[in-house]
C-alpha cells in the first residue's frame, strides 16, 4: 500500500469522489438524491481544486498496481476561506448545485471539531468498500500522524458519527480520545459527532 497525494491526471477523480460520497452517504443522497449525481458533483470540486474537496487537500492509497483503495482529505488549520470557498462553488456548480453543497457547509459546521492554527484535520476517511478489512483506515491514520507531526501540528483532529460504532472503535485503538460531543434531538431522531483529537 501506498498513500500519496492526489494527481487528478493519475489517480481517477470520479473513483475519489465515489469515496468521498460513501463517506457520508445520508447528507450526499438527502440534497443530491443518489451516489452518481452526488459523486459527478463532488467530482467537479475535487478537480477545481482549491477548496476544502480540492485535490490538492486529498491523498489516495494505492495498491502495487495503483488502484485507489482509500482516501484521506485533510486540512491543516482552520478550514479554507470561506470566500474562496464559495467562489469555486458558484465557479463550477449550477446555483442549486453550489447551494446544496454551503447547506452542508453550514451544517457540518454544527458537528465538526473547531480547529486550532496547529491542527491536523481528518475532513475525510474513506476506504473502498471491497477492500475493507485489510488495514487501509489504521495504514491512514498512521501516515496522517506522520503528516500531521511532519507539519509541525500539535494535535491531528477528526470527527466520528455517534452511530458509526466501527469507526470510533477504530480511532479509539489508533489513540485518538473523545474531547467533545455534539448532538442534536428531535423526539427520537438524533444526529451527532464525538470530536476526537489525538495529541502529537
Amino acid at each position: 500500500m501506498h498513500l500519496q497525494k492526489m494527481d487528478k491526471e493519475k489517480h481517477d477523480p470520479l473513483k475519489v469522489s465515489a469515496l468521498i460520497y460513501e463517506a457520508d452517504v445520508d447528507t450526499f443522497n438527502f440534497f443530491f438524491g443518489n451516489s452518481k449525481n452526488a459523486s459527478q458533483k463532488i467530482e467537479k470540486l475535487v478537480t477545481a481544486g482549491d477548496n476544502s474537496l480540492g485535490h490538492q487537500q486529498i491523498y489516495v492509497v494505492t495498491s502495487e498496481t495503483n488502484d485507489i483503495k482509500g482516501v484521506m482529505v485533510y486540512s491543516v488549520g482552520d478550514r479554507m476561506d470561506k470566500i474562496q470557498e464559495l467562489n469555486i462553488l458558484f465557479k463550477n456548480l449550477n446555483p442549486l448545485d453550489a447551494f446544496r453543497f454551503l447547506m452542508i457547509e453550514i451544517i457540518d459546521s454544527i458537528f465538526l471539531s473547531n480547529l486550532k492554527e496547529d491542527d491536523y484535520y481528518f475532513f475525510i476517511i474513506a476506504v473502498d468498500e471491497k477492500s475493507r478489512g485489510q488495514g487501509i483506515g489504521s495504514f491512514i491514520l498512521k501516515e496522517g500522524i506522520k503528516l500531521a507531526r511532519g507539519n509541525g501540528c500539535k494535535r491531528a483532529v477528526l470527527d466520528v458519527d455517534i452511530e458509526n460504532e466501527d469507526a470510533l472503535r477504530l480511532y479509539e485503538r489508533m489513540g485518538f480520545g473523545k474531547f467533545k460531543e455534539k448532538s442534536f434531538s428531535l423526539g427520537k431522531w438524533k444526529k451527532g459527532a464525538y470530536n476526537m483529537e489525538y495529541l502529537l
